[in-house]
C-alpha cells in the first residue's frame, strides 16, 4: 500500500477524530481532495521542502499527511483553536500555531516574505468578506520563488445546488446567518472571524483572475472533485459517490462539490 494511503486509514482510526461525530466522516469525505493535493505537491514543489503553511488548519490533518513528503516546520494559522486531544499537531514536531483573523489586513504579519516552501488554503475564500484579494496577496507574500499554493473553495456549478435551488432550499451555507450577523465587532471595530458563513462561492473562471493577478503566478492545476463516501451519510449517498468515483466521474463539474487551483510561484 502506497505511503499516502496508509497513513490516511491509520489517521482514520486515531482517536483524535474520537471526540466528536464531526470530524472522522468529514475527513473520508475529503479524502479525494486531500489525496490529490498531497500528489500535487509532489508533483510540483521542488526542494527544499521544509516549510508548510496551513491556513485553516483546524486539527493538522492536512499538514500531517504532508510529513510523509518530509516537510520539517509547520505553520498552523486557525482562529478557532482545538485542545491538544482533538489536534494532530500535538504529535508533530515543528509546529508554529498562529491564531490569526483572515479578514484582518496583514494576517500572516510575523512571517517573512517568501520564506515558506507551499500554503495550503482549502475551504475557507469562501469565508472572507473584508478583502478575498487581499487575502491571496497576503498568502502569497509568504510563499518562496518556486513554492506551490494549493486552494480550493466550493463549486457554485452542480446538480445538488440546482436542485437545491429549484426546491426553495438555500444553496450557500449559513444564508440566514448572513443575514442576520453583523460583520463588524462592535465594541472593538474589528472584523467578525466566523467559519459557518459562506459569504461568496465563486465560479472558476473568478478564481482563476484572482490567481492570475498574483505576480508570477502559474497555473500548474485547475479542475474539479467530489467528495467521498462517509460512515455518517445515508445509504443512498455513500452509495452515489461511490458509484461517482467508479464510474470515472470523479472530477466531472456537476458532480464535484469542490474546484481545486494548483499555484506555483516564478523562480
Amino acid at each position: 500500500m502506497a505511503t499516502l494511503e496508509r497513513t490516511y486509514d491509520e489517521l482514520l482510526r486515531s482517536s483524535v477524530l474520537d471526540h466528536d461525530p464531526w470530524s472522522r466522516p468529514n475527513l473520508q469525505t475529503f479524502r479525494p481532495r486531500h489525496e490529490l493535493l498531497w500528489h500535487a505537491l509532489e508533483r510540483h514543489l521542488q526542494a527544499p521542502t521544509d516549510t508548510i503553511a496551513d491556513i485553516g488548519c483546524h486539527n493538522g490533518f492536512f499538514m500531517r499527511l504532508a510529513a510523509e513528503l518530509g516537510f520539517r516546520r509547520f505553520i498552523a494559522v486557525d482562529y478557532f483553536p482545538l485542545p491538544p486531544e482533538r489536534s494532530f499537531l500535538a504529535e508533530l514536531p515543528g509546529v508554529e500555531t498562529l491564531r490569526r483573523n483572515f479578514n484582518a489586513e496583514d494576517f500572516l504579519d510575523g512571517i517573512e516574505d517568501g520564506s515558506v516552501d507551499a500554503v495550503v488554503s482549502t475551504e475557507v475564500l469562501e469565508h472572507l468578506y473584508n478583502h478575498p484579494a487581499g487575502y491571496l496577496a497576503e498568502v502569497w507574500r509568504v510563499l518562496r520563488p518556486g513554492g506551490v499554493l494549493l486552494l480550493t473553495t466550493p463549486n457554485p456549478g452542480t446538480i445538488t445546488k440546482a436542485m437545491r435551488a429549484l426546491r426553495g432550499k438555500p444553496v450557500v451555507w449559513g444564508d440566514l446567518k448572513f443575514a442576520r450577523t453583523p460583520k463588524i465587532v462592535a465594541d472593538s471595530g474589528e472584523p467578525l472571524a466566523v467559519w459557518d458563513i459562506h459569504f461568496r462561492e465563486y465560479q472558476p473562471s473568478t478564481v482563476r483572475t484572482l490567481l492570475e493577478e498574483l505576480p508570477g503566478a502559474d497555473i500548474k492545476e485547475s479542475g474539479f472533485i467530489a467528495t467521498g463516501p462517509s460512515s455518517s451519510g445515508s445509504r443512498a449517498g455513500r452509495l452515489i459517490r461511490t458509484l461517482t468515483w467508479r464510474t470515472g466521474l470523479g472530477h466531472v463539474r456537476i458532480l464535484s462539490a469542490t474546484q481545486y487551483h494548483v499555484v506555483q510561484k516564478a523562480a
